[in-house]
């Protein structure tokens, strides 16, 4: 099984259990609903500034 790292909190997720998120033309694994949510409202934040923990809502 592969594992990735979520770009929002850094947690390691299995590609099998994750969600999921296509951002040009990659695919990006999130640990939970609420870090997907928080990257596709501002992906670049992520992918510049690495993983910031998790979202607060």
């Amino acid at each position: 099984m592969a594992t990735h790292i979520d770009p929002v909190c850094g947690m390691e997720v299995g590609e099998d259990t994750a969600f999921k998120t296509l951002y040009k033309g990659k695919v990006y694994y999130f640990c939970s609903r609420q870090c997907k949510e928080a990257f596709d409202k501002d992906p670049e934040r992520y992918l510049k500034g690495g993983p910031r923990g998790m979202p607060h809502h």
